[in-house]
C-alpha cells in the first residue's frame, strides 16, 4: 500500500468544510458520511476537581496530574503547596502540562509537604479544589 501523501489532515478538513457548506448537505447526510458527531460537553463544574498523586523523583517532588479527558474546556491547574512552616497553602506553580516537577530544595528537617490544585479557565478558577495530597520529604 503506498504512502498518504504529507498534508492529508488539512486536505480532509478541507473536504469535509466544502462538503458542509454545499446547499444539499444535511446532519443527517453528515453522520452516514461520519462527519458529524456528538456535541462535547464539559465537566460539571459542581462537582469536577483534579486529581493529584505526588511521588519522590530525584530529591524533588513530582506531582501528578492530568485534565481528566476535559483537556478541551481547561485551560491550566493551579497548584499550591503547604510545607509545615506556619505559612499554610501559598502558590508553587500554574501548570500547562500535565505533572509538574517541585524542585524546591529539601527542608532542614524531614517534613509533610501537602499540595491542592484547582482548574483553571483564562484567569478564572473553575470547579472544586483537590482533595489535599501529602509527602513526607526528607532533609
Amino acid at each position: 500500500m503506498p504512502a498518504v501523501a504529507p498534508g492529508i489532515e488539512p486536505r480532509f478538513r478541507a473536504l469535509v468544510q466544502q462538503i458542509k457548506t454545499h446547499a444539499n448537505y444535511s446532519v443527517a447526510t453528515g453522520e452516514v458520511l461520519g462527519i458529524e458527531g456528538a456535541e462535547l460537553t464539559g465537566p460539571d463544574f459542581a462537582t469536577f476537581k483534579p486529581v493529584l498523586k505526588l511521588e519522590a523523583s530525584g530529591g524533588s517532588v513530582l506531582v501528578r496530574w492530568g485534565w481528566q479527558g476535559f483537556a478541551d474546556f481547561l485551560d491550566m491547574i493551579e497548584l499550591q503547596v503547604d510545607r509545615g512552616t506556619g505559612a499554610g497553602f501559598v502558590p508553587l506553580a500554574y501548570d500547562t502540562t500535565p505533572n509538574y516537577l517541585d524542585t524546591a530544595s529539601a527542608p532542614a528537617v524531614a517534613a509533610k509537604w501537602t499540595y491542592k490544585a484547582i482548574f483553571r479557565v483564562g484567569d478564572q478558577r473553575v470547579g472544586q479544589w483537590s482533595d489535599p495530597a501529602s509527602i513526607n520529604v526528607a532533609a
